[in-house]
């Protein structure tokens, strides 16, 4: 696993191997709270994925994404990547617009889910200038989080951690995704997945909106228990430029549960607006 250094720490991230041709533009992919990388479909990630050289994921999970250069990351304190997680979005903003600087990445479409979008979403009412557009996965311009979450994380964590799988994934989810989704919270340990949360809580850029002048692209489940729908609904519809796409039978972890219509939501948001 390739890592980079940004500041006192390194950063640790994949990469399928396009090089960006005719100012096409580079995805990079940013997690959630509690996550990692691996929360992103590997059909993104990587070309060289082998359950689909074998025939066993779809070719829909592309969905046309495999022409782009595309990286993801493990957030600080996150996977395998080193430093600490952090308790605000903005000091991990900070980090993924040094993780841009360090490879020094342009014209970059950045994809973020939840926690992730709420990075994505500050980095562009901060008008860092190494973006073109981005996504926002599952997120919106506030991201509540009951106190009883942030209790539980702090005396209860495993059972917290159940109730997150719980109302994380669409009912008609495999059992498999939600063990793995599981899985990866426990690993990540209480502190990490609190101060993610925590994070979460306090983070409002309603008042910023008006400062993105990029593209913006919101992809919701309609059935989603932690970022409802409307709510980023209506985020697009206060942004200068965006479009909204909601899909059914999925819940948080949409990118997961529908990656073929994700990843197409995806792929003709960048041909439509981008030129691509």
């Amino acid at each position: 696993m390739p890592k980079v250094s940004v500041g006192d720490f390194e950063l640790a991230y994949s990469f399928n191997g396009v090089e960006p041709e005719n100012n096409c533009p580079t995805i990079v992919l940013v997690h959630g709270a509690g996550g990692q990388m691996a929360d992103w479909p590997v059909a993104w990630r990587s070309n060289a994925d082998m359950t689909r050289l074998v025939g066993l994921t779809p070719k829909s999970h592309d969905g046309g994404l495999e022409k782009f250069p595309a990286y993801a990351i493990d957030l600080p304190g996150h996977g395998q990547s080193g430093g600490s997680s952090q308790q605000t979005v903005e000091a991990y903003a900070r980090s993924v617009a040094a993780f841009l600087d360090a490879l020094d990445l342009d014209n970059v479409f950045l994809v973020g889910h939840s926690m992730g979008a709420g990075i994505a979403l500050t980095l562009a009412a901060e008008r860092n200038p190494r973006l073109c557009a981005v996504a926002l996965v599952a997120g919106s311009s506030k991201l509540s989080v009951s106190p009883a979450i942030l209790e539980g994380l702090q005396n209860s964590f495993e059972a917290t951690v159940d109730n997150l799988v719980k109302y994380s994934w669409h009912r008609n989810t495999g059992d498999f995704f939600k063990q793995k989704g599981r899985q990866r919270l426990l690993e990540a340990g209480p502190q990490v997945v609190y101060d993610d949360y925590f994070a979460c809580s306090g983070f409002d850029v309603s008042d910023r909106l008006d400062n993105v002048d990029i593209p913006v692209l919101i992809i919701a489940a309609a059935a989603d228990k932690m970022v409802p729908a409307d709510k980023s609904e209506a985020l697009a519809g206060t942004l200068k430029d965006a479009k909204y796409v909601a899909l059914d039978d999925c819940g948080h972890y949409l990118q997961i549960e529908q990656t073929g219509r994700a990843a197409q939501a995806l792929s003709g948001f960048l041909a439509s607006e981008l030129r691509q």
